[in-house]
């Protein structure tokens, strides 16, 4: 993973967040949503129903995913980059739009985005599909045309 971490400093021009202020932001998002932070795949753990949004394809899922942030006013994100490894996982803050173009221009690695307080969270599952977890009242939530 430490390529990927590579590439995502190169890209961004920001290294990731220090790996104990990485685990504390993880370990209270963690106790928001009642996932055990010990999970690979947390969204397998969330113990509230999320809202699901499919999608066909890596390209429509980054534009769906670029349109679920502005729906939910989210300018600003955590991402969480955790291809299929155990916690810990590296994390950076990033504007909506960096992330957008971070994405497209790496190949597709498992990952989450949070809002930066950690209430809302968008998983891209392995089955082409966002799952958004958020402990706000749900925004309208459409898919890109």
């Amino acid at each position: 993973m430490t390529e990927l971490f590579d590439q995502i400093a190169a890209l961004t021009g920001n290294a990731a967040l220090s790996e104990e202020a990485g685990a504390a932001q993880l370990s209270n998002v963690a106790a928001l949503h009642g996932i055990n932070g010990d999970r690979v795949y947390w969204w397998a753990g969330l113990p509230r129903t999320p809202s699901r949004v499919p999608y066909d394809d890596g390209s429509a899922g980054l534009a769906l995913l670029d349109e679920v942030l502005g729906n939910l006013q989210l300018d600003e994100v955590v991402l969480v980059a955790t291809d299929e490894a155990p916690p810990p996982w590296p994390i950076w803050m990033l504007r909506r739009d960096e992330l957008t173009a971070l994405l497209e221009a790496l190949p597709f690695f498992e990952y989450f985005v949070a809002a930066p307080d950690g209430r809302t969270l968008v998983f891209d599952t392995h089955h082409n599909e966002l799952l958004i977890a958020s402990l706000d009242a749900p925004g309208d939530v459409h898919r890109a045309e």
